[in-house]
């Protein structure tokens, strides 16, 4: 019986190893179906692992629908558990560099810009279901009466933001971009509150 008990406890220390050197290496923001309690995979691990990534350098707008669905009809208990579903890939976006990220909680959906590469990586994550990028080119049309700041979040960059009638794009202070009219523009600029301007399209 001693003999057994030895064993065992001499057994013990090995499995410990095994299972933590199995632990670290293990992608965090790839839980095992029924685990997100795996917080180890940081910022440098992430690195390492995707680069040799071939990014595209075109940002898009997609809608993440997460794994996972809540059974209470509690609103705060519902968010809550949505939001748990969504940890782990909301620490990859924010890993990947991703902007604009707004989680829907009611929805169990994520809606962020990353660069395009990172989209078959999301496609074949377990917490993942179903990655949809938003076509911004079929309704150009419609995000160009947009405010500034919404088509940003509609997968548009700074350069490609238009304004309305004879108002102007500016830069204020902060890197935000808004659509003003030409005196306002002059003004603030007299007053050092914004960084740059450029002409709207409709302006001949």
């Amino acid at each position: 019986m001693n003999r057994i008990i030895i064993a065992l406890i001499s057994i013990i220390p090995l499995l410990m190893i095994f299972t933590i050197i199995q632990f670290s290496v293990a992608d965090s923001t790839a839980p095992p179906a029924k685990s997100n309690s795996d917080t180890s995979f940081t910022a440098a691990t992430f690195a390492d692992k995707y680069k040799d990534l071939q990014f595209t350098g075109k940002r898009v707008t997609v809608i993440i629908k997460a794994e996972g669905e809540s059974n209470s009809n509690d609103p705060t208990k519902r968010a809550k558990e949505m939001r748990y579903f969504q940890t782990h890939i909301l620490k990859f976006l924010s890993f990947a560099n991703a902007v604009n990220v707004v989680s829907n909680q009611q929805k169990n959906e994520i809606t962020a810009q990353i660069d395009s590469a990172w989209i078959p990586i999301l496609e074949q994550r377990r917490d993942v279901i179903s990655v949809t990028v938003l076509d911004v080119q079929k309704n150009k049309d419609d995000f160009d009466k947009f405010p500034p700041k919404k088509q940003l979040s509609h997968g548009r960059s700074i350069s490609e933001i238009q304004c309305v009638g004879n108002f102007i794009l500016i830069l204020k202070y902060d890197n935000s971009p808004a659509c003003v009219k030409p005196l306002t523009a002059e003004k603030l600029i007299q007053r050092g509150w914004i960084l740059g301007l450029k002409k709207s399209r409709h302006l001949s």
